[in-house]
C-alpha cells in the first residue's frame, strides 16, 4: 500500500513539474518575440536600417504589405530600399505599441502577432499623428534567433 502511494506522490510530481515547464518556456519565447518586435519599431525610431535588418529575415521570398497601394515588397531587396528611402522622407518617428498580442506555434518555431499602433511622424516641422495602425508579423526562430518573415500594416477607413 506504501509503495501505491509513493508510486503516485512520485507520478502525480513529475506530472506537475512537466506541465509547468511548457509555460514558462513559452512565456520566455513570447517575451522573445515581444522584444524582436519592439526593436522592429525602435528601428524606425532610430531610422536605423542595419537594426531593422538584425531583425528581419533576408529571404527572396519575403511578401509584405504597407499601408499604402503601391506598399509591396517582394524580397528584402525591395523592403530595405523602401525604407531607406522612407527614412530619409521623416525627421522622426514615434511608435506606440497599444495592444500588442503575440501567439507561437505547438512546435515553439513560430510566432505571430497582431498590434494596434499610434505613430506620430515629423515631416518638414510638420508632426502628423496616424492612429489605430494594425500591424501583423509573422516570425520564425532561425538559429536560435527570431526573425521577421512576414509583416503587414494598414490604417483602417473611416
Amino acid at each position: 500500500m506504501k509503495t501505491k502511494n509513493t508510486l503516485f506522490i512520485a507520478v502525480t510530481l513529475i506530472c506537475l513539474t512537466l506541465s509547468c515547464t511548457p509555460k514558462t518556456d513559452s512565456d520566455t519565447k513570447k517575451s522573445e518575440v515581444t522584444k524582436t518586435v519592439n526593436t522592429f519599431y525602435q528601428s524606425f525610431e532610430e531610422k536605423d536600417i542595419n537594426l531593422m535588418s538584425d531583425v528581419m529575415a533576408h529571404d527572396d521570398s519575403m511578401l509584405s504589405f504597407g499601408t499604402a497601394l503601391f506598399d509591396i515588397h517582394k524580397s528584402w531587396t525591395e523592403w530595405e530600399e523602401n525604407h531607406i528611402a522612407q527614412f530619409k522622407a521623416f525627421d522622426r518617428a514615434t511608435i506606440n505599441s497599444t495592444n500588442l498580442n503575440v501567439y507561437l506555434s505547438q512546435n515553439g518555431n513560430v510566432a505571430w502577432f497582431a498590434d494596434i499602433t499610434n505613430w506620430e511622424l515629423v515631416i518638414e516641422n510638420e508632426t502628423i499623428e496616424i492612429n489605430n495602425v494594425r500591424i501583423t508579423g509573422v516570425l520564425e526562430k532561425r538559429d536560435n534567433v527570431w526573425k521577421i518573415v512576414q509583416i503587414h500594416a494598414s490604417v483602417p477607413q473611416g
